[in-house]
């Protein structure tokens, strides 16, 4: 087979100054460091014949389970999941077959003495170690601008005998094209959803239409609160699941709902990624959601996914879907036929931190330099502005190989909080402090943990987190039992806030309760005032 390549000559040009000389350097050193074809670039999957297993198929069709069944049978495999909820709960359920199982993902390291298996996030393979059997999951995420590229270095790099990919259809296409770059063979499986899924006719009334096992999909966790809130208040039983929930927080809430101790679940889109829940109708409780940039409608991946929760499989002959808004888009999007993926996301291989410029400059132009047929550039722009911190501050008291583990470390960026505990644990690596001083950082935290409401809860689990995936990346394995320890006692009192606490929404100015779904910040006298106020200083 014909080996595909994925460079393109450049134009030579001549620099007019020193940096962009400079900038020509780097093109250079990068385009010489990084082989034309990529696949190269993974020499231990190269000395291998590797066999893909393609599961193919929408939402709650099976694919991840059957997939599972050769993970479990295999004498050494590793799962490779999109979230960590996933390889905690491939853990759990290969330790309830007696499957030894080790766990690693960014914030958490569970290695277990003599596991024959491991399920991690994908971003936590080990390409060097050779596994028996690999099953990658929710493989259409390669086309992610911030995370694809973990999917990407899987399909050319893991060290596998036989690897199950489970995707949506839309991904086959670039799937396959990776593949044949790497030589290797594969067969493909179909798989149908048992049972039918239907958009219902007549739009949805809340609350008066609520069903025993209905999910009420919303996109902020501020919205989730306020909805459960409110069907407390009628008397239903609620679950709540979001993104940010602690793992046994989340779990735990599944756990209720799998039991029927709560007949109704209220979630984010966090359901929609691998959570197998016995949901007979999703509703969407609305049609836009914010993506870190703009607010915008949900696109055909995102419904089919989200909807495709209803009717799980093995317990309903039917699913059903409905919304609060924008009934009729979301049936022609589940109904549609999906756009295919042709481009995948690749980020610099760590071959570069052997190049003689800082990371963030190479980084930088690297974001220029890759324009590949099949490739796309990760989103490094916050990265970078990590790397640009750690050599601005502390130069070449950290080495490269330390700030490249430093500036991939799992934390919210957006949160100012989290930023300034990730750049006070970098200034105590570089100052060479003990690594106890890390708790001086969460000194106030800790002592008002009884007093704290929900969102202070939440965002000192995020800093424990934070500590734990530090340790983690630095390789010290002394507070790992504290930080789980404390990680435990935060989600308790997480759970007391679900249970006992209620949640609103009030002006920002005024404090007046307002509507679940009111649009804005404010009421409309507030939002009146501040229009007038605005018009006498403008006048003025």
């Amino acid at each position: 087979m014909k080996r595909m390549y994925y460079g393109k000559k450049k134009k030579r040009y001549v620099p007019r100054d020193l940096a962009s000389l400079k900038e020509l350097n780097i093109k250079t050193a990068l385009l010489e460091n990084i082989p034309r074809d990529i696949t190269q670039l993974y020499p231990e999957a190269r000395q291998i014949k590797r066999q893909f297993i393609l599961h193919i198929g929408d939402t709650n069709t099976g694919k991840t389970h059957d997939a599972l069944e050769d993970f479990y049978r295999a004498d050494t495999a590793v799962y490779l999941a999109p979230l960590r909820l996933l390889a905690l709960e491939v853990q759990d359920m290969s330790l309830s077959r007696g499957t030894n199982c080790s766990l690693l993902t960014g914030e958490e390291r569970d290695i277990r003495e003599g596991a024959t298996h491991i399920s991690c996030t994908v971003e936590k393979m080990d390409m060097a170690k050779h596994f028996d059997v690999c099953v990658i999951d929710e493989a259409q995420m390669l086309s992610d601008k911030d995370r694809g590229w973990a999917w990407t270095e899987a399909i050319l790099g893991v060290n596998a005998d036989v690897i199950h990919i489970c995707m949506s259809p839309n991904a086959i296409y670039i799937v396959k094209l990776l593949i044949s770059m790497c030589q290797d063979s594969y067969t493909e499986i179909r798989h149908r959803r048992s049972s039918k899924l239907i958009v219902e006719n007549n739009n949805f009334v809340f609350p008066d239409d609520i069903q025993d096992g209905d999910a009420l999909v919303a996109f902020s966790r501020r919205k989730v609160l306020m909805l459960a809130t409110l069907l407390k208040k009628k008397g239903y039983t609620v679950s709540v699941i979001y993104g940010s929930l602690p793992y046994s927080v989340r779990k735990a809430e599944m756990a209720r709902f799998l039991s029927g101790e709560s007949r109704i679940v209220v979630c984010t889109d966090a359901i929609g990624m691998g959570v197998n829940l016995p949901i007979r109708r999703v509703i969407f409780t609305e049609v836009e959601k914010f993506d870190g940039l703009i607010k915008r409608r949900l696109n055909m991946g995102e419904i089919k996914q989200i909807a495709g929760r209803a009717g799980r499989k093995g317990l309903y002959d039917q699913g059903y879907v409905n919304a609060f808004e924008g009934r009729e888009y979301i049936a022609a999007l589940v109904a549609g036929k999906y756009k295919q993926i042709t481009s995948c996301v690749i980020q610099p291989p760590r071959k570069v931190l052997d190049m003689p410029y800082s990371l963030s400059e190479i980084f930088r132009i690297w974001l220029k330099t890759i324009d590949r047929k099949c490739f796309s550039v990760a989103d490094l722009k916050n990265r970078i502005k990590l790397a640009e911190y750690i050599e601005k501050k502390h130069g070449e008291k950290i080495g490269k190989e330390l700030e490249y583990s430093l500036i991939n470390i799992p934390f919210d960026e957006n949160s100012d909080q989290l930023n300034i505990l990730w750049r006070s644990l970098v200034d105590m690596t570089a100052d060479n402090e003990p690594v106890s001083r890390m708790w001086y950082y969460l000194d106030t935290d800790l002592g008002d943990i009884n007093d704290m409401k929900l969102d202070d809860l939440e965002q000192l689990y995020k800093k424990l987190d934070l500590l734990n995936s530090y340790c983690n990346a630095m390789n010290i394995l002394e507070y790992d039992e504290k930080i789980r320890s404390l990680k435990e006692d935060v989600s308790e009192h997480i759970v007391s806030e679900l249970t006992n606490g209620e949640f609103f929404n009030k002006c920002k100015r005024c404090g007046k309760r307002l509507e679940w779904n009111h649009r804005y910040g404010m009421c409309e006298k507030c939002y009146a005032r501040i229009k007038l106020e605005r018009s006498r200083l403008k006048n003025a």
